[in-house]
């Protein structure tokens, strides 16, 4: 069954997105395996922060 949330839509096309760069990153010879892992990892922490839903002081 596939989700009619336009949010789910967006964030599985985001990921596909960056999956397919990071890969021709690789394959091109831009970024090794672990350059790509570690872009996702700081990548994560960023979207992560971006999308916290914890309400700002003030």
């Amino acid at each position: 069954m596939r989700s009619v949330d336009p949010r789910h839509s967006w964030s599985t096309g985001f990921a596909r997105t960056l999956a397919e760069e990071l890969r021709h990153g690789v394959a091109t010879g831009a970024l090794t395996w672990g350059e790509a892992d570690e872009l996702l990892n700081r990548l994560r922490i960023v979207i992560d922060q971006a999308i916290d839903l914890t309400p700002l002081p003030g």
